[in-house]
């Protein structure tokens, strides 16, 4: 519970205290008023964190009775940054819904592209139309990194409509990259 009032969306300094074990394995952190807060260590395994840091988190939540939610900053990710991740797979699934206009059953397919950041853990971003294909592969794929929950990257996708189009173009107008 923080006694202190802390507001959603902002960014303040916590001292790493120590990592704890309690049916599995905590991170506590303190604040400057000494009260100190506990998340699991399960999405933070690759921070690096060390005993007396201080590390910047952001607050994701303050629920009625006081209780605080935060993430850690990310040790490279930026909110708001721009990074290519590695491309892993395209899944696509397959459902069928009700159509109440029609009266049929339409079939509708989802399609997500999975990457990988620099520590292997893989994320979840939307293709573009062009990329909706069973056989798309690439190297990786340029994201807008837009918020983080739990270690896990909300992602926008910034590759470039009709990528050979614009190939092309460069080529022909002498702006090769």
């Amino acid at each position: 519970m923080a006694k202190v009032k802390y507001i959603e969306g902002q960014s303040y300094e916590f001292k790493f205290v120590k990592k704890v074990f309690i049916d599995e394995e905590y991170l506590v952190f303190e604040d400057k008023y000494n009260e100190r807060y506990v998340i699991p260590s399960t999405h933070y395994r690759n921070y690096s964190l060390c005993k007396g840091e201080m590390v910047k988190c952001l607050i994701t939540r303050v629920d009625c009775s006081g209780k605080l939610s935060f993430e850690p900053e990310h040790p490279f990710y930026v909110i708001g940054g721009t990074y290519d991740f590695d491309f892993v797979r395209i899944n696509i699934t397959e459902d069928t819904e009700y159509d109440p206009g029609s009266g049929r059953t339409v079939k509708k397919k989802d399609y997500v592209i999975i990457v990988s950041d620099k520590d292997g853990n893989e994320h979840m971003v939307i293709p573009k139309s062009w990329q909706k294909k069973r056989n798309y592969k690439t190297d990786t794929v340029k994201c807008r990194l837009i918020k983080i929950v739990k270690g896990h990257f909300q992602l926008i996708n910034l590759e470039e409509d009709k990528p050979v189009m614009r190939r092309i173009w460069d080529n022909i107008s002498g702006h090769e990259k």
